[in-house]
Order: C-alpha cells, then structure tokens, then sequence
C-alpha cells in the first residue's frame, strides 16, 4: 500500500492505475464481512438478491418460503444481544404476494420507483416500492425460473425463462406477451439481455444450449454457441446440434463491454465465449475442478464492476458451500470463501452493491441467511494504512485516497 502511495505522489502512475491497484489490495482482502448482520427470517433459501442502481441502498430478496423483504444497506439496528443489524424496511408475506417460492427479483434499472419478480407459482409481478403493493401480474402457466430487465433503458420488455421451450418476453407498457422466441429443446434456465445492446438477448437451456438472439428479426436466433467451436472459421455443425454444455445451462453473465459472454452448465464447467467471428467461439479457458454445479435450477455467476480492475473477478457458488473467486480472463483461482465453517449451506446467489463505488457484494444461502463480504483488514475491519512521512492525527491515507477517486 505504501509503494502504490508513493508512486502516485512521484506521477509514476495515473488515477486509473492507482484505483486498479487499490482495488486488487482490497480484493487479496476479501472475506465475509462480520458486522453488519443480516437477520434475513426468510424460512427457506434466498433465491434471489437485487440492488437498486439510483443510491445502491436498497436490497431485494426473494425467498423460497413465497416472501419478498425490502433492506436498507444504509441504516442499522442494534439487537438485545449487542449485534449490528441491517434494518428490513418492508415485507410482501406469502399469500399477499406470491403463492410459492420467488426464484428472482430485479429493481427496474436506474429507477428505485418500480421492481419487478417472478415466481414457481408461474406468475411475473410487477411492484411499488413505496407502498409495497402489486401493480401488475402475469400468468405464464408455467412455473418461471428467470427474468432480466434490459439495464439500457431503451425499451420496457421483461425476458422470461419458464418450464417450456421458449422465451417469453413481456411487454410493461402493453401488459402483454411482445415476442415468443423458439429454438430451445427442453425447459429454459436463465436470460440475460446484453449491457450494451438492447435488442440481444442471452438464454441457457436444459438441453445444453446457449443461444443468442436478435429480438429485431424474424428469425430470432442467432447463433447457438458451440463448445467445439475455438476457431474464427463458422462453424459447420447444425444449428440444432450445436451445445454449450454436455448438460443444462443454467447460469448466464455478460462482460460489461458486451462483447464476451460466460455460461455454467451442470456438467461442472464453465466457459468463456468471445462473440467477435461469426457463431461465437470458446475461449477454452480452464477455470479448474472444483466446480461443483448438479442443480436444475438458477445459478448466475457474478461479476466485479468494471471500475475495480482491468480484468473483472468472477464469484462462482460451488455445491459444497464455498464460493469460488476466479480471475475471469484466464480462470485462475484467487480464493475460496467460505461462510462461517466450511460445511455451510450452498450459496444460491451474489451481486456486487451498485457499479464499484461500494466495495460490497451480498449473497444468499439455502438456509435463508444473508452474508455481506467485503476487505477485512486488521483484525476483521478496514484499518488504518499509514505513510511514513504523516503523522497520527492527520486522516488515514486509506481515507484520502478512496475519497479522491470516488469523487
């Protein structure tokens, strides 16, 4: 820490540098956060965490005991034993909102006025915040396992991944079905709308597929990504026999840029795609053997902010309870992070707080527990870092600088 401080004031570096390097002491620092305490009193797993983008104060989470709980990141409460608690502002109860477990929540982007769910009771609702009350429901007919809200704001559609071979996307203006995407042979697991370009869409399905669409076009589909396809050459395999995974898809996350995707399949692998040639092309990147990944369910990876380091970090739950931090671009292994001892509940979701201006990420267990992780320095709390020409009454330099480059 001392050497980045002393390059900054002798210029040898500039201030991305100098975030990116500050950044990376902080991540050889990550570890579960012991206070503030999340007392989550879900009955049953998290499914799903979202954090609103306008303050990135404010935390869904959506259980598998049918309710949906409002938490405010920034205030806290203090327990009869003497814990530091988050304060949950509101709750849905089951019944009031859901009939069975939420398997996902989402914030409306740039808008903490309007969230969106869905449900195995095959329903999407569509809620106010304020007063916690529904404004719309859609009936799938389906029990739904996914949803993604397209984070460019240039059009109100809502992707749907359901227990049918097709992708449903839902009009919020219109409350009605605006397209109906075929091509998948089996259930659909997750979607993901690309962060760049508002009319592509990711979608991972049980039958090993990942395909990518064009919603503009008739002819919807644009590829099916194709694990055998390294190359730049397209590929020649069929449109229908071309597989991402040897089993199910169901994790999906976007780099920021738009241009590289990454897939988790339940053949315990996950794979890097670049979507540059024609068709896309596996990046053949070995993230290692501990993957463990059998559930026929929802299971995102998670991604650093751009902000944080010119190659993103990638969270990774594993079955066995760890979570697994890999540097995306190469696949190394950085930690495994475990919650309390290692034989704890499997994590089900993680989502960083907000695009890099809080170094927090949020994750959701099966056993309805809510964790906060962050650097841990000095005995569990963000310490003092001291140069060696200041003295002790002066601010810590840790304070000055990441109040200069989060200015």
């Amino acid at each position: 820490m001392n050497g980045t401080i002393r390059e900054k004031r002798l210029h040898i570096t500039n201030e991305v540098q100098l975030r990116y390097n500050l950044n990376r002491l902080l991540y050889d620092k990550f570890a579960q956060k012991n206070e503030p305490v999340i007392q989550s009193n879900h009955t049953g797993a998290v499914n799903s965490l979202s954090v609103e983008g306008v303050e990135s104060r404010y935390l869904l989470s959506g259980g598998g005991d049918a309710t949906i709980r409002l938490w405010d990141l920034d205030e806290t409460t203090v327990s009869d034993t003497g814990e530091k608690q988050l304060r949950q502002v509101a709750e849905i109860p089951r019944k009031l909102g859901h009939q069975f477990g939420v398997s996902c929540v989402q914030w409306w982007p740039a808008d903490n006025g309007m969230f969106v769910s869905s449900s195995f009771d095959s329903t999407v609702k569509v809620w106010d915040p304020n007063e916690m009350t529904e404004v719309y429901s859609f009936d799938l007919a389906h029990k739904v396992y996914n949803i993604d809200v397209s984070r460019t704001g240039q059009h109100s559609l809502v992707a749907t991944a359901a227990d049918h071979p097709f992708i449903k996307l839902i009009d919020l203006r219109t409350t009605s079905a605006s397209h109906i995407l075929t091509g998948h042979n089996g259930k659909v697991l997750s979607v993901k709308w690309s962060p760049t370009t508002s009319h592509i869409l990711a979608s991972g399905g049980s039958d090993g597929s990942c395909r990518i669409w064009d919603i503009r076009r008739s002819n919807a589909c644009l590829t099916s990504l194709d694990m055998q396809q390294a190359g730049d050459a397209p590929t020649r395999t069929p449109l229908d026999e071309r597989r991402a995974h040897r089993s199910s898809v169901n994790g999906l996350c976007w780099f920021p840029g738009g241009d590289y995707l990454l897939s988790s399949g339940n053949d315990e692998k996950i794979r890097l795609w670049s979507l540059h040639p024609v068709g896309g092309k596996n990046m053949l990147v070995n993230f290692g053997p501990l993957i463990r990944n059998r559930h026929i369910q929802t299971l995102d990876p998670c991604l650093s902010p751009r902000t944080h380091s010119p190659w993103p970090y990638l969270f990774f739950p594993s079955d066995n309870g760890e979570i697994l931090m890999f540097r995306a671009v190469d696949g190394k292994l950085v930690k495994r992070l475990t919650r309390g001892s290692v034989n704890s509940a499997r994590t089900a979701c993680m989502v960083p707080r907000g695009d890099g201006s809080q170094f927090e990420y949020i994750s959701g267990a099966l056993d309805g527990s809510i964790t906060l992780w962050g650097a841990q320095w000095f005995g569990g709390k963000l310490g003092r870092v001291r140069a060696e020409d200041e003295s002790d009454e002066e601010p810590t330099v840790l304070d000055k600088i990441w109040k200069e480059i989060n200015a």
